[in-house]
Parts: structure tokens; sequence; C-alpha cells
């Protein structure tokens, strides 16, 4: 038995276990355990050991515990355990503890909302920062107590137990049983990641191991006195220990003779009578600096102690120093932890509720003084009774750092101070206006638009304008753009509005009238409000009022000086703009060139807002990606619009958007052929969308899956009916004929099929005035498409599947081409025909659409045409050719030890996809690391055979 293993009897099974958990990481298979077990039985130090070993093997060991409080400030495990504090100098810490702080969504609706997916930003920071550090060399994170941790600590500890297979990581976690744990903790530990999660369940000590201890602890064999009250311990090592310690400090052991025993006379103490008779001993001077560290918390520092207590530091560090001796605390560096989170309990109780008020209210104050984090001081000032006047004074200069960092905390000392304050006095109304603010950022809209509005009945000079605002972006971002134009407009009346703000309020009418459907005057308000934000200069409300411009022409008449429209609004300098508003500004000129087929320019745009999607979060990040997976589909690369929208689910509860994604995965999941799946995502999909403002113009894309899986359970007429209902009265805030001319194709075909040639030649008249207005290569398609099938006349359908593929869409020229097929078999040309088919079988091949082969084959049978003799080479599902075009890319990365975040960078699209590109070849190589994927494409290169192309 080694050393380690003597301190910690009876965990042998569990520390090898670790170990070789250990070596699989440093092998390249990550790895993630979880240690449970009741307080007392050794969890801690079996993390303690297991960090040594790691630590002594080559490993990064970052580690950090979990603190009992009654409200956390988010992400504060995680970001103690990656020392995001700590590292100023490291660039990649900065990076990530610059979007902790969360500047670039303070005032955005929903940005500390855990419920709305914002935290997904800091989610996505903090994965990115460890999947970094493991590529310099194999990482191991170890947290302690999971039973406190916050929250949003957890998720980005969900996330990385997720990908461990991919990365050389091995997480350990220590928490207690289920239900204490909570149930989050419990799906954490409690589920399995490809044989990657192992559960160590501590069981008390076997008597063996327990006879064991005893002898260490007294020096030699327990007698049979000492063994049977041992057995009251029910073997809880911290139980024996404590147990034996008393006994010594009590003399109570007997000398002489070979056994250690207790006189007949000894009772069996409780652990809390141990606990509290460890701590008899000391000199009150150190005693009442234990109470005040319990109070404060076992991580403070001695610094934050130092400023707290008056006591010179060398009187301070001398009781630190006896404290450790008594076994009290434990020396881990900067943050004084005690030896057992028992010991700590037993010294807080021990502390009068009053006083412990008063510590909490002056540690506060102190670290006020000494320039400590806002939400460090916040933590104090909640659990103690700060004066009026100190809390108010505190929150006038913290209240909108705070707010970015932990909004929950900021609202309810705002609450506070709101209910403490005096509405007199002449900052009370800056408090109000904060207070709104944090209750935007938590996403409680309805709460904030009534807060701003009541604090607008009493606001003062200055005041009026950004209180208006919350009240807009509050009733916008909870889907009332009617309420959102009522007070814009009356922001554009009022006497205490400057000139400036009164552009801005109007261009923001201009914005609501175009959620509302309302073109005609969106477009007029617009056109007045780009007139006077040229005049006064403003940048903010010229983007808003070309984005309206551009958005009205682009349903309209979707040509040129619809493009530059938007380009205009795209170009204004990001720094003038609030980050969202730039944002949401590129991403939907992204969605215009997907819809123009200017693929290049849709691709270049897309790398550009990668990065800040992913540090605002919010609704951005699942747009970024529903935007790369719309481009990807339409394109032909269906397995990589899969990776996107698997990484866009991935992004929070921001169900709205969740809704296209699923959508998307829908259509694809029908057009291979996969319909139970199509039909259980289409499930997921069933909510009701709400109000949201954004997803509402993507509420196409559930009706055209439902419309499809119609179809593939060979409902013709109800999908029919879906479509026709969607081009006659518009879908979400799509308005219908004007926008909705992608679907004439198959309407006309469906149309034909029901007999109905009246409504036939309407829906082609609408795809032409769109392609004369655009002259886009899709559009055209559609047009020649439409008139082709009118007329059965196989030219105009193979001059559409030409501008198809030109533009490139694939699909739909898989379809022209079928249709042309049928045209000419229907002509008698059979062996045209044939040839056709070949070619419209060849592209669903590739595309994997073996729905669209199936019902392809079947239309060409029933006109007596058999496909030729050539038979498109089926895909493989596993192996090296079966991976796409950017995982052989992403897989000549990862051989060159690429982290995922540099993957990103290299091909301009999210961590979070390469992610998701780096599970599918493990899965389709039937390999698990990294360094399996290096090695594979090593050998091919020594091959002579390029990893990306064969």
């Amino acid at each position: 038995m080694s050393s380690f293993e003597g301190r910690l009897l009876g965990r042998a099974a569990e520390l090898a276990e670790l170990s070789r958990l250990a070596e699989s990481t440093l092998a390249g298979t990550g790895q993630a355990a979880f240690v449970v077990g009741e307080a007392g039985l050794g969890k801690t130090a079996v993390l303690e050991q297991a960090a040594a070993d790691a630590r002594r093997r080559g490993m990064q060991v970052l580690s950090a515990s979990a603190r009992n409080l009654p409200q956390p400030c988010p992400f504060a495990v995680i970001s103690d355990c990656l020392r995001l504090e700590e590292s100023p100098s490291d660039a990649r810490r900065e990076q990530a503890a610059e979007v902790l702080r969360g500047d670039a969504r303070y005032g955005v609706a929903g940005a500390g909302s855990e419920a709305a997916g914002a935290d997904a930003a800091t989610i996505e920071a903090m994965v990115g920062l460890v999947e970094d550090l493991c590529a310099q060399r194999p990482l191991a994170l170890f947290l302690d107590d999971l039973q406190w941790a916050d929250p949003a600590s957890l998720a980005v500890l969900h996330k990385l137990v997720r990908s461990v297979h991919q990365l050389p990581l091995l997480v350990v976690g220590a928490h207690r049983p289920v239900p204490e744990a909570g149930d989050v903790v419990a799906r954490l530990s409690g589920g399995t990641i490809a044989g990657n999660r192992t559960l160590l369940e501590l069981a008390p000590l076997e008597p063996a191991a327990v006879a064991a201890l005893l002898a260490d602890r007294c020096g030699r064999e327990a007698g049979p006195r000492l063994r049977r009250m041992a057995e009251g311990a029910a073997g809880n090592p911290l139980y024996l220990t404590e147990l034996v310690a008393a006994l010594r400090r009590e003399h109570a052991i007997e000398a002489g003779g070979a056994t250690a025993e207790v006189s007949a006379h000894c009772a069996l103490p409780t652990l809390t009578a141990l606990v509290t008779h460890r701590l008899r001993d000391l000199r009150e001077e150190v005693l009442q600096m234990l109470r005040i560290v319990a109070v404060l918390g076992a991580g403070c520092t001695t610094a934050e102690l130092a400023t707290v207590i008056d006591t010179p530091l060398r009187d301070l560090l001398t009781a630190m120093a006896e404290a450790e001796a008594s076994g009290i605390l434990r020396d881990t560096g900067q943050h004084l932890r005690f030896r057992h989170e028992l010991i700590r309990k037993t010294l807080y109780d021990a502390v009068p509720v009053s006083v412990r008020a008063m510590l909490h209210t002056k540690a506060a104050q102190r670290l006020a003084q000494a320039g400590a984090t806002p939400e460090r001081v916040a933590e104090h000032l909640l659990n103690g009774v700060p004066s009026p006047e100190f809390l108010i004074t505190w929150l006038q200069g913290s209240a909108a750092r705070l707010t970015t960092r932990a909004p929950a905390m900021a609202l309810r000392l705002l609450t506070t101070a709101l209910e403490v304050g005096d509405p007199a006095d002449a900052g009370y109304g800056n408090l109000r206006f904060h207070h709104a603010v944090a209750q935007l950022s938590c996403g409680r809209l309805a709460e904030a638009e009534e807060s701003a509005r009541s604090a607008l009945a009493k606001a003062e000079f200055g005041l009026e304008s950004v209180l208006r605002w919350i009240v807009i972006q509050a009733a916008f971002a909870r889907g009332r753009p009617d309420l959102a134009l009522a007070e814009a407009r009356a922001g554009c009346r009022s006497a205490g509005v400057e000139a400036v703000e009164r552009v801005q309020f109007q261009a923001f009418s201009a914005v609501c009238l175009f959620a509302l459907g309302d073109l005609t005057e969106a477009g007029a308000t617009a056109s007045r409000a780009r007139s006077a934000a040229d005049e006064v200069g403003d940048s903010s409300a010229l983007a808003s009022s070309l984005h309206v411009l551009a958005a009205k022409r682009f349903i309209e008449t979707p040509d040129a000086e619809a493009v530059e429209l938007a380009r205009h609004a795209s170009r204004l300098t990001p720094d003038t703009l609030h980050p969202a508003q730039w944002l949401g500004l590129q991403l939907a000129l992204v969605n215009c060139y997907i819809d123009l087929d200017l693929g290049p320019d849709a691709q270049r745009t897309l790398a550009a807002v990668r990065r800040p999607a992913e540090r605002i979060g919010g609704v951005f990040l699942p747009w970024y990606h529903l935007s790369c997976a719309l481009l990807a589909f339409h394109t032909g690369r269906w397995d990589d619009a899969l990776a996107e929208i698997e990484a866009g689910l991935d992004c929070g509860d921001q169900a709205a958007m969740s809704r296209a994604l699923r959508a998307m995965a829908t259509v694809i999941a029908v057009h291979r052929g996969r319909r139970p799946l199509a039909e259980a995502r289409l499930t997921a999909v069933l909510p009701e969308l709400g109000n949201a403002t954004v997803a509402a113009f993507y509420e196409y894309l559930p009706m055209c899956a439902g419309a499809l899986l119609d179809e593939a359970r060979g409902d013709d007429r109800r999908a029919y009916s879906r479509l026709a209902e969607a081009f006659d009265e518009g879908v979400g805030h799509l308005p219908g004929q004007l926008i909705l001319g992608f679907l004439t194709p198959d309407l006309v075909r469906l149309a034909l099929a029901q007999g109905d040639h009246d409504s036939a030649r309407c829906y082609a008249a609408a795809a032409q005035r769109r392609a004369e207005d655009s002259g886009g290569l899709y559009h055209l398609g559609d047009a020649y498409r439409c008139e082709g099938l009118l007329n059965a006349d196989p030219d105009l359908l193979m001059e559409a599947s030409r501008c198809y593929r030109n533009a490139p869409r694939p699909l739909n020229a898989a379809h022209a081409c079928t249709d042309a097929a049928e045209a000419l078999a229907r002509r008698g040309r059979l062996d045209d025909a044939r040839v056709l088919l070949d070619q419209a079988l060849e592209t669903f091949t590739q595309l994997g659409a073996v729905w669209d082969a199936a019902q392809a084959t079947s239309r060409l049978r029933s006109v007596a045409v058999r496909r030729g003799s050539h038979r498109p080479r089926i895909g493989a599902r596993d192996g090296w050719q079966a991976l796409t075009h950017t995982e052989r890319l992403v897989a000549e990365h990862v051989a060159e030890g690429c982290s995922n975040p540099e993957i990103a960078a290299r091909l301009s699209i999210a961590r979070s996809t390469v992610s998701t590109h780096v599970s599918s070849i493990l899965r389709k190589l039937a390999m698990t690391s990294r360094v399996e994927i290096a090695a594979e494409v090593t050998r091919r290169q020594r091959a002579g055979r390029s990893p990306s192309r064969d």
C-alpha cells in the first residue's frame, strides 16, 4: 500500500479507478467521474489525492469548491476553477473573463436570463477556454461540493462532460447524494456519455479498514472497547478521526499494553460534539478569527479577511498558522478553506444571527473600499443589513457593472434600495432606472415594462429617454410591437426628448410597423427617419431606417437595390451602434444574400459575425447557427447543416429559435427517408411560438416541414392546403404572396395534382413577378419550373434545372430534372427521360435524399421509364469515405494539434460546430480520441493520399 493510500484507508479502489481515468486522458481519451458520498466519507480527500496524482503525471490541474450560499453568483465555481480573475496576462482567460463580465449584453432584453439562453455566450466562452487549455497539454478539473454549485456553473460542467470523449480532459466532481445534490447534479453524474462517465459511490469503511484506521491513529491495534465505540461511527472516516483525536486530547486512551484501549466509562459523543471539542483548546483570538472566516465564506482570501478584521497582519498570520496546525484550516493557497464543512458550520452556528449580519455588512463596506468586484460586495450585502445610505450610494456607482455580471443579484439589491430609499431624494430616479434595466436583463420583460412606465410618470430630466427605451425593448422583446410603437411615437411627441432621440424613436417606430406587417406605413416612416438621421448624424437611427427600407424592398422587390440598402445599414461603424443592433443587421443581411444566392457574400458575413454572436449570445447565437444551416442546406451540404442545427439547439432554452432549427432537421430527415425521426422532431416543434419577434420571420420553416411530412405520409391534399393557406395569408411576420414566392413550384405541382389549374396559374404568375424583380438564378429557376409544370414543357424544366444548378440549389435542380424527365416520357422520348432520371438520382444520392429518389423512381416508372444501367454509388455510412468535406478538413486540423477554437478560427465556423464535427468524425471512424484521428490522417498522408480529398 502506497503512502497516499495509507492516508485514505479503504479508498484504494476509487483512487485506482481515478488513476486509470487519468491514464486514459493522457492517452487522449477524456473521462468524467463523479464521487458521491455522505458528509465525512472522504470525498474531498479522494479528490485531493487524485489531483496530486494527476499533477505528478504532468497534467494541468485546476480545482475549486462550491460554497454554501443562499444566492451564489452565476458561474462562480467554474470561473474560480478556471482562474479567470487571477491571470490578467493570459489572453485566453482575459477573453473568457470579458464575456463573463457581459458588457456587450448590457441593456439587451433578457441578456442575463438563463431561461432565455443568453448565458450561452458565457458557457461558450468557458468551454472554449477549456478546449484551448487542453490543446496545451492534458487537463484535469476537480470540482468539490457540487451540491452547492450555481446553476450556470453546472451548465458549463454539463457541456464539458458531454465533450470529454473528444478532448484530453479529465473532469472529476464530488457531491453528496440525491436529493441533497438536487436534480441537476443528479442528472449530471447519473447519465452516460459514450462510456466516458464513471460514478464512484463512497460507502462506509469496511471493518478491516476501520481497524486499520484506528491502529494508524492510535499507533497500535485498537482494543475491544475502542472497537465497539468506533462501531457507533458507522464507518465514517471523519467521525472516526475526530473520535480518536478527542480521546487522545483527553488522555482517555489507556497507555501501555499491546492495544489502544479506552476506559469503561467512556461514552460515544456526537460528531458535532467532537468537532466542538477540537475547537475547545484554541485561543479566543484564533476562535474569533475562525468565526469571521466561517461567516465570510470558506472561499474568502487572506486579503479579504485582513480588510474586515482590525488585527495586525502579523497577529493574523499567527492565528491562521495555529488554526492550520490544529487541523481546522487547510493550506489551499490564496483561499481560506476549512478542513471540513462541518467545522465551518459549527463555527458559523456559534455566531448569533445578528452578529453574522453585522459581519457581512462590515465585509461589504470594507471590500467596497478596497475595490473588490461588485458581485463579491453584493454577496455580503445580500446576507447583511446594510444602512440605506451605504446601499444606495454603492449601487449608484456599481449597479451597471453588477447588472452585466449578475443581474439577479443586482435586482434583489435594487429592490431593497427602492424600498428603503426616499423617493424625494435626487438619486432615487436613477435607482428606478437601474432596477428596470436589471429586470430587463433578467428576462422579466413585463415587470421591466411596468417599472419603466411607473418611473416615467415621475422621471427627472435626462431619464425620460432611457426609460422609454426600456419600455420599448421590453414590449418588443415580449412580442408586443404595438405597445412598443405607441411608446416610440409618444417619445417622438415628448417635449422632454432631444432632437437626436426623437429621430431614434421615429426610426424604431418603423421597425415596429414592419413587425406589425404594415409595410406601407413602415416604409414611409423609415424614409422620413432616414432623412432626419442623415441631418442629425445619428448612425443608430440611420441603421434602423435602412434596415426597414431594405427588408420592405426585399419583400416587395427582391433586387440589387434591396441588397445595397441592407449593405449600407451593415457598413455603419459598429462602434456607433449597440453590439446587438449591429449583429441583428448583419444576420438579416445574411438572409438576403441566401435568398438571392449570393453565397460568397453570405459566407463572408457569417465569418465576420461569428465571434460577436458567441460573445453576445441570447437569440443571436441560435440565429447565427440557423443562418449557417440555411446556407448549407440550400447549397447541398446537409451534414454541415445538421451540425449547425445541433450547435444551435445547444445554445440554451431559446424555444422560439429552436422551432425553426428543429423544423430544418425535420425537413432533412424527411428527405433522407427517416420518417419516424422526422415525426419525432416535428412533435418537438409543435409548442406555439408565442410572440417572439425574430423567430416569427422563420415560422415558414415549421409550416414547410409539416407540409413535406404530409406528402411523405401520402396526404398530398393536406400538404397543398397548408401551403396554399400560407401563400394567401402569410406565416408569422411574413405577409404571404410577396415573400412566400419560394413555395410556388410546390404549389403549382400540388395544385395540378388536385386539378386546381386556376390556382396553379396564379402561383406561376407570382413566381414570374419575383423573378422579374430580382433576376436571381434561384428565382428564375422557380419561374421556369412553374411555367414548365403548367405546360408540361421539358425545355422550360431543363432551363429551370440549369438555373438551380448554377445558383447552386442541387435539390431544386434534381426535382426540376425529374419533372423534365416525366415530361419527356409523356412525349415518347424515353431514352432522354432515362438520362435525366439518372442525373436526378445521382444528385439525390449525393445528398442522401432517399425519399426523393424513391419518389422520382416511382413517378418515372408510371410512365414506363426505368433507371439506366448506371447505379449511383451509395454513400458510406461509416469509415473515412463517410466523412464530409468539412469533417475531413476538421480532421486535418485536429492532426496538426489545433484546439476546437483554433479550428473554428481557421474555418470561420463556430467552436460548437467544430465540436459537433469532431464528435461525428469519432463516431463514423469508430474512434475514441483526437489522437486516433491524428494517427489516421498521418497514415493517409504517408500513403500519398490527401485526407481532405480521397
